[in-house]
């Protein structure tokens, strides 16, 4: 049961934005806060998801603060389903985020996509170290999570383009 603890309570962070923004009705903020929950749950749940191939045997780990840690980027190994898989799970929260705040610049998107991967990977590598909560924290995810970002905010840019192009 302990280790639920830290989902529980970023849960329960996210249960209270989400009634806020639906209480205010700002309701492009209500599904931000939505998809920030669907990523904690994807994430910081003692529960691993794994898409991956029979190779993952071959990915170069390492045991460090009560976890198994991908510090190699890009091997071979590691480019399976679930490689791909960490792109797509972040395209729509930058979506999200794009309707959120338009203002926001390519440079920031960037940071966004950098600062999501390794939110996302300190989360599992704090839940590993605190109550050995199971997950693998991985360099590919930061990368590909921060790609999946940048994707998601391309893809808005295009399709405002394209409505405003069409007016």
């Amino acid at each position: 049961m302990i280790r639920w603890l830290p989902y529980i309570i970023v849960s329960c962070v996210w249960a209270g934005m989400t009634v806020q923004a639906f209480r205010h009705q700002r309701y492009r903020r209500l599904f931000w806060w939505l998809g920030c929950w669907a990523l904690a749950t994807l994430t910081w749940t003692p529960i691993a998801f794994s898409f991956g191939s029979s190779s993952v045997g071959q990915v170069m780990t390492h045991w460090i603060a009560g976890g198994i840690w991908v510090l190699r980027p890009f091997e071979r190994a590691s480019m399976d389903t679930s490689f791909w898989l960490n792109i797509v799970m972040t395209v729509p929260q930058r979506i999200l985020l794009k309707m959120n705040w338009p203002r926001l610049r390519w440079p920031q998107w960037l940071l966004a996509g950098v600062a999501t991967g390794l939110t996302l990977e300190a989360g599992q590598a704090l839940g590993n170290w605190l109550v050995s909560l199971g997950r693998w924290v991985d360099i590919n995810d930061v990368i590909t999570n921060g790609l999946g970002v940048f994707i998601g905010a391309f893809l808005m840019s295009w399709i405002q383009r394209r409505d405003q192009a069409k007016i």
